[in-house]
């Protein structure tokens, strides 16, 4: 059902880890079948626009079929949404766990590691399913299970910059 109206480039976004580009994208279509999209990034205000007038002759009737569908679609899509951004979360928040265990595992005890282990596995196993709350509590849990070692993270790299300074030289 989808159909390929025009392309256009977000250029002039900063590299950021996954999830962190935040696009909204607004789409508008005027009485006269003229459809304009826009697109910005949220954090650096970079946008892009474009105006389409549809050169694959649809109709009136065909653009107002179209409009009525999106609103009868609207809580599915945005539903599917939700998901999406959950899944990316779990992704962001998986891929940030990795970082931090390749780096400061040894902080943890066995059992903490095991229990951030089973944590992860839950996200993981959340992630590959299609209910958004389901991801959002798992990563809950996950957040809940690492406090602790994020705490000891934040208190290492602390104490790694101050070594060696007064208190008058901080």
């Amino acid at each position: 059902d989808c159909r390929s109206l025009a392309r256009f480039a977000l250029r002039g976004i900063p590299a950021l880890p996954a999830g962190g580009a935040h696009i909204r994208v607004t789409f508008q279509v005027d009485a006269d079948g003229l459809l304009s999209v826009t697109a910005m990034e949220k954090s650096t205000g970079v946008e892009a626009s474009i105006q389409v007038k549809p050169s694959y002759g649809l109709t009136d009737g065909e653009i107002a079929t179209m409009i009525k569908d999106s609103m009868s679609y609207a809580e599915q899509d945005v539903q599917a949404r939700m998901l999406a951004e959950q899944k990316v979360e779990a992704a962001r928040v998986l891929e940030s766990l990795t970082s931090a265990l390749a780096a400061d595992a040894a902080l943890l005890s066995a059992a903490e590691r095991q229990a951030i282990d089973a944590a992860a596995e839950q996200v993981r196993a959340a992630a590959a399913g299609d209910d958004a709350d389901a991801i959002k509590e798992a990563i809950k849990n996950i957040d809940t299970q690492t406090q602790e070692f994020a705490a000891r993270r934040m208190d290492q790299s602390v104490r790694i910059a101050l070594k060696g300074q007064s208190v008058d030289e901080v």
